[in-house]
C-alpha cells in the first residue's frame, strides 16, 4: 500500500487493487488540486469546497459522499455517519481511518466502526489538543499521519504541524513524499508518526 498527501485533507491511496482519493479540494483554498486518476473518491462533506472538487479528477472513479458499505476492485470502504462522513478503508490486510474535518471525539457508534484501524489519518487543524489525544487513545492506531495543518498559500487558519508533533513527544520527523507499507511491516508496539510532504502525485 502507498499513501501520498496532496494537501489539506486530500490523500492518494494506492492499494494492490485500486486508487483512492480523499477530499479533493477547490482552488478557493489557495491550492490547486492535482488532476489525479481515481477508482474511488471519498468526500467527507460534499457541501464544503475544501473537499468536494471531484470534477478535477479523471477516470471512471466512483464518488462516495456518505455513510454506507462499498466495495470496488476488492477494496472495502465503510462510511460512518458524523457531522462529516468518516471512512474506514480496508485492503491489502491494512485498515485506514480517514476522519475528514472531524471536530470532536468519536462517539461509541463511530468507534465501533473505526476501532482496529492500523493507520489513522488525523486532522490536526480541526481538532483541539484534547480532542486529538482522545481520538488517538480511542483508536490506538499503529501509524498516525497528520493532515489539515498550516501550509504555504492555504487561506484557512490552521495550526502548524509542529504543535502536534510536540504534543506527541516527537522532536523532529523528516517529511517523506510517499509512505509505502505492507501489513507485516506495521509497527507492533509504539505508534509511529509519519509526516508527508504535499505532492502533485
Amino acid at each position: 500500500m502507498q499513501i501520498q498527501w496532496t494537501g489539506l485533507a486530500s490523500f492518494r491511496i494506492q492499494t494492490s487493487h485500486a486508487v483512492i482519493v480523499t477530499d479533493p479540494f477547490s482552488d478557493t483554498t489557495g491550492l490547486t488540486m492535482p488532476k489525479l486518476k481515481a477508482d474511488l473518491v471519498l468526500v467527507s462533506d460534499e457541501k464544503n469546497t475544501i473537499c468536494n472538487n471531484t470534477k478535477r479528477l479523471s477516470g471512471e472513479g466512483k464518488n462516495i459522499t456518505g455513510p454506507g458499505e462499498y466495495e470496488i476492485k476488492n477494496t472495502f470502504v465503510y462510511g460512518v455517519p458524523a457531522v462529516n462522513t468518516l471512512y474506514l478503508i480496508e485492503d491489502d490486510n491494512i485498515s485506514i481511518a480517514f476522519l475528514g474535518a472531524l471536530d470532536s471525539g468519536l462517539t461509541n457508534d463511530q468507534l465501533e466502526k473505526l476501532e482496529g484501524a492500523d493507520i489513522l489519518l488525523l486532522p490536526v487543524g480541526t481538532l483541539s489538543k484534547e480532542q486529538r489525544a482522545v481520538v488517538i487513545s480511542q483508536l490506538e492506531p499503529r501509524v498516525i499521519i497528520p493532515y489539515l495543518f498550516k501550509q504555504p498559500k492555504v487561506k484557512q487558519n490552521l495550526e502548524p504541524v509542529e504543535t502536534f508533533l510536540k504534543e506527541m513527544g516527537v522532536k523532529k520527523v523528516e517529511p517523506i513524499e510517499k509512505y509505502v507499507v505492507k501489513d507485516k511491516d506495521l509497527p507492533q508496539e509504539d505508534t509511529q508518526i509519519i509526516l508527508l510532504s504535499p505532492t502533485q502525485a
